[in-house]
């Protein structure tokens, strides 16, 4: 019988090494089986629901939906709602619809549309019955920037991180633009809607569908009401115009120091540490500057804006509130 132990001690461990490179092959080929499966269920998800993956536009700015029902029910964040007026709803292949607003729940961040164009079906996306896992990948759609012809909605993927209250925390990257837009589970089901950017760029903030289920029949009535963070009451607004950034005039840069919770500058992403590199198309290279750009502006603005974020430069799509 064949012992181990009777082998020479050079012959042992040569014998013991190969062992290990063995099973180190074996389990990378593991690993890698694991990482092709999943990108072929990431395929899978967004052939399945691209085309349910809309753009919105009020005219001067532009947000994420989805579509989850075939008579043209539109699910968004709340913050993208900023008018009462109809909205143009363009689809990937450039078709482009109206739709009314119909409720939106502002302490969630969450808001319903309705196509009124009659010339459905539209394509919908599955509603996920089931609770999101920690560890779970996930795939995020969204009209990055806003809609641009010729060009499908930018995918990208993740994991889900942990709760926040109501929102779910991933990595899976958001920029300006994919406000209102879909998170999915690997089964293709909506389990998500995009909120916001954390802290950092892999830190995302999605509104569960979990708490859209719990306010879908007022929403979808038409009512309105809830307010995000830190926003003021009518009596205490006052002219000009408001972001909710503090820039050090000290500094060289238009770097951010403090960024207001719920103010314009935190719904879109921008944070601590950003330096604003651009405003409104020009150029940004001091705090001061900036300060003056603002003080042209006014409130309900929209405009672009660029952070350069350790290197990266971002692009948001941001709307000015009044002043307090």
């Amino acid at each position: 019988m064949f012992r181990i132990r009777q082998l020479p001690a050079v012959l042992l461990a040569s014998f013991v090494c190969a062992l290990c490179c063995v099973f180190a092959i074996a389990t990378e080929n593991d690993a890698i089986r694991e990482l092709l499966r999943i990108e072929k269920q990431i395929h899978q998800v967004v052939a399945k629901n691209m085309e349910s993956c809309v753009s919105i536009s009020d005219g001067t700015g532009y947000g994420s939906g989805v579509v989850v029902s075939e008579d043209g029910l539109v699910l968004t964040a709340g913050h993208v709602m900023t008018t009462d007026k109809t909205y143009d709803i363009i689809f990937p292949s450039g078709r482009n619809v109206k739709a009314r607003p119909l409720g939106k729940n502002l302490d969630i961040d969450a808001g319903m549309l309705q196509i009124i164009d009659p010339e459905g079906p539209w394509p919908a996306v599955k509603i996920s019955s089931k609770p999101v896992q920690l560890g779970d990948w996930v795939v995020n759609i969204g009209h990055s920037g806003g809609f641009e012809v010729g060009r499908k909605p930018p995918v990208r993927s993740g994991r889900y991180l942990r709760r926040r209250g109501y929102q779910l925390v991933t990595d899976a990257v958001l920029i300006g633009g994919d406000s209102g837009g879909p998170l999915f589970n690997l089964q293709g089901e909506l389990i998500g809607i995009h909120s916001s950017i954390g802290d950092t760029i892999a830190e995302n903030r999605h509104v569960d569908i979990v708490a859209f289920r719990r306010h879908w029949t007022r929403m979808k009535s038409g009512e309105s009401w809830g307010a995000l963070p830190e926003l003021g009451r009518p009596e205490k607004i006052v002219k000009g115009a408001f972001i909710g950034v503090t820039v050090d005039r000290k500094l060289d840069n238009a770097r951010v120091t403090k960024v207001r919770p719920g103010s314009p500058a935190d719904i879109v992403g921008i944070n601590v540490g950003d330096v604003v590199v651009e405003f409104d198309g020009e150029k940004i290279s001091s705090a001061t500057q900036l300060i003056e750009k603002i003080k042209q502006k006014k409130p309900g603005d929209v405009c672009p804006v660029a952070v350069d974020r350790s290197g990266t430069l971002l692009r948001f799509m941001i709307r000015l509130r009044p002043a307090r």
